[in-house]
This record gives C-alpha cells, structure tokens and sequence, in this order.
C-alpha cells in the first residue's frame, strides 16, 4: 500500500522502481505502434494499455477514485490492469523475429536477460523479508512473547502490538486477541482508534496509553525498546514481564488471568 496524498504520477514512479521495466515497456510500445499490422493485436496490446495509463493520470477519474470512493491509499492497483508483461514479452519476441541470423537472436535475448537481471532487485533483500528463525517463519521474539502471554490455553488474551509485528501474534495463537489489526494500516494510522494513534507516536504518554489499554481490557501491552517514555508502566497499573528482542513486555496488574467467569 503507498502512501496518500500522492499524485498519480507519483505513484507511477515509485511503482516504476528503478524505471528499467517501465522504460522497457515504452519503448516495446512505441515498437509495436510503429511496426504492429495486425490491427486487434495493436488494439489490446498498444491502444489499451495506453487508455489505461492515460486515463490513470486524468484528473477527474483520478479524483473519482482517490477522493470520492476512499482508494487513496490503493489506488496503485489501477496499474495492475496495465499488461506490462505481457506487452513487454510480446514486443522483445516480434523484435528478435525480425533477425533471421540465430546468433544475432541469441546474443539479443542474452544482453535483454542481463539488462532484465541488473535493473531488478533481489526480492529477499527487501526488508520485509528475514531469515527463517523457526518452523513457524515467524520472528523468535514474538513466539516467545505469545507463549508466555498464554497463561490458560482455553482462554483468549487482549494484547497490543507495535505496527511492524502487528500481523505476526495472530499467525501463532488465535488465542491473541488485538485491539486493531490490519485495517489500521491498510486504511490509515489510527483509523477510528485512539489506542493506535498513542502507540504510533515517538514519545509515548504512559500514563493516557495505560488508561486506554486498562479501559479496553488489555491484558498485555508490547512496546519497542526505541520508544521514548513518558512515564513508568508500573506506576499505571501493569508490571514489566521481559525483554523480547528489541520489545519490551508489560502485564496488567488488575486484570483477570484466570479461568473465565
């Protein structure tokens, strides 16, 4: 998901990456405009893909979706539409075509698979992407922190998390239940709640994050350790449990950790 507030070209550049493939792409399409004959094939491969980037960036239609329809922050997913691939596949194989010396084809389609290789990025060196710690692929510090929150194993737990292992506790234990999830991300910082806008902030007001976490029943609260905090969690009625990676754990003092009534 991108951010909001972005213009529609701005999207198209940060969905451009390093612009490699989209700089491909224009160029197969200016091919294709200018050497295609078959007329349906120049219709869905060159005349639609360009309707739909021309009508990506037109103002009224940008406006319809972003402001009067809420796809701010979705919006991008407009550009899956754009057969980019397939245009792109297509254009290189009429190109090569067009050779008849195989060793040309072949040192063609080899300096296009190394121009391909150098302009991508290797997918796990993205940072949402770790080594495997475990059998379950989920981060050592939350499986350890899950397993002491679970007291009782018949009983759910409410606990609040930092955004970024926001989705990780419920792929563990569906016994971990979260104020927010997902959706606070998908459709923006603290959407309709208080509780993520507090835990959001750089400097955290102790005293307010306790009252509402107290007032939501929340059994458990996982702050990260780079947090700033204003004030002690123990002089609001919860307790420190443990370090867990960068986290730090703290437990109510005056909840029910016991069989339901």
């Amino acid at each position: 998901m991108l951010e909001k507030g972005l213009t529609p070209i701005e999207i198209i550049k940060l969905y451009s990456g390093n612009g490699t493939f989209m700089l491909f792409f224009a160029l197969v399409l200016v091919f294709l405009l200018v050497m295609e004959k078959d007329k349906v094939k120049k219709a869905v491969l060159v005349f639609a893909p360009i309707s739909l980037i021309v009508l990506f960036v037109f103002p009224l239609f940008a406006n319809l979706f972003m402001d009067k329809l809420g796809e701010e922050g979705t919006y991008y997913r407009f550009l899956w539409l754009v057969p980019i691939t397939l245009v792109s596949a297509y254009g290189t194989f009429v190109f090569i075509d067009k050779f008849k010396n195989k060793y040309v084809k072949t040192g063609i389609f080899a300096g296009l698979t190394i121009c391909f290789l150098i302009g991508g990025v290797f997918m796990y060196e993205a940072p949402v992407f770790s080594k495997a710690e475990n059998a379950y692929e989920l981060p050592q510090c939350v499986i350890d922190m899950c397993d002491d929150m679970l007291v009782r194993d018949d009983r759910e737990y409410e606990a609040v998390f930092p955004d970024e292992i926001l989705q990780y506790p419920r792929l563990y234990s569906a016994y971990i239940v979260m104020p927010y999830g997902f959706e606070v991300l998908q459709f923006g910082t603290g959407r309709h709640d208080d509780l993520h806008d507090e835990m959001v902030r750089d400097t955290l007001n102790v005293e307010y994050l306790c009252g509402l976490c107290e007032g939501k029943h929340i059994h458990y609260i996982v702050i990260n350790q780079n947090k700033k905090l204003d004030g002690r969690f123990e002089d609001y009625k919860y307790e420190f449990v443990g370090h867990y990676g960068d986290y730090d754990m703290y437990r109510s003092t005056t909840l029910n950790f016991g069989p339901l009534q």
